[in-house]
């Protein structure tokens, strides 16, 4: 369907786990993906990836 959003807002994610399955289902790779599939704002994205970053659930990598 043409115009149709590339996110479902109904299923913005409450949680840094369900954000962090977006990541491990390849759905997004960058918290830019998780904003623009999720709705979420940018500060709120990366709130969740900073918890799970220090709780070691993920890895930051740099880019290049």
């Amino acid at each position: 369907m043409s115009g149709a959003p590339d996110h479902l807002p109904a299923a913005v994610p409450s949680s840094p786990g369900e954000v962090l399955a977006l990541l491990r289902t390849g759905a997004a790779q960058t918290r830019a993906d998780i904003a623009r599939m999720t709705g979420l704002a940018r500060s709120t994205v990366s709130q969740r990836v900073d918890a799970l970053i220090a709780h070691g659930f993920l890895a930051e990598e740099a880019d290049g």
